[in-house]
């Protein structure tokens, strides 16, 4: 090699390992959740180990759907530690008024509360409540108007459950966070396993 191409190697490496410790230094800072899904501990698997009480009625049953779907994308397999709860209200209203005095737009308000508890000591991880809406115009075909009102309802349990989703992994970060400061603590009680 001669001393120009030596040189030229020699501010090459060096370029690109200021530029690699410039990405280091500069890490964004956050967690990945889905590190390691097969770790126990891990968010994924705890997300995973989530059983949704049943309910009857089919917006319930979406939104259940919907949640599974947010909440276990992967299809880990994992044991029941967690139990949710959710109470779903929903109400239907004129947003907008016609000429002739009746509703040409409707507003679509979905409600959750919900809470999750441990199933082994049945205390409370986390609970909150979301509320979403929507609207929808009204036609003089009555199934193209009830298509729209389905439509939206099911759009809006998808938003509901990525609200869940991600309002529960706040909390079990939270938790984890605690217990993992809190180990040598034997007063603090951690509510995840």
């Amino acid at each position: 090699m001669n001393k120009t191409s030596k040189f030229f190697f020699k501010n090459s490496f060096c370029f690109i390992i200021s530029i690699l410790m410039v990405f280091l230094s500069s890490s964004c800072g956050f967690q990945v959740i889905y590190k390691d899904q097969y770790i126990e501990n891990s968010i994924a698997n705890q997300l995973a180990s989530i059983v949704i009480k049943k309910e009857r009625n089919q917006l319930h049953q979406a939104l259940k759907n919907n949640l599974y779907d947010v909440l276990n994308p992967d299809s880990i397999k994992a044991n029941s530690k967690y139990f949710l709860e959710m109470h779903l209200t929903q109400s239907i209203g004129p947003t907008l008024t016609n000429f002739s005095g009746g509703s040409g737009r409707n507003k679509v308000i979905i409600k959750v509360n919900y809470i999750l508890k441990n199933i082994a000591t049945a205390q409370i991880i986390s609970k909150g409540d979301t509320e979403v809406f929507d609207s929808y115009d009204l036609t003089s075909n009555r199934y193209a108007t009830y298509t729209a009102e389905e439509f939206v309802k099911e759009n809006l349990t998808k938003i509901i459950a990525q609200n869940i989703r991600n309002s529960i992994v706040n909390d079990i970060s939270e938790e984890k966070r605690g217990c993992e400061e809190n180990k040598n603590n034997k007063n603090y009680k951690c509510l995840i396993e």
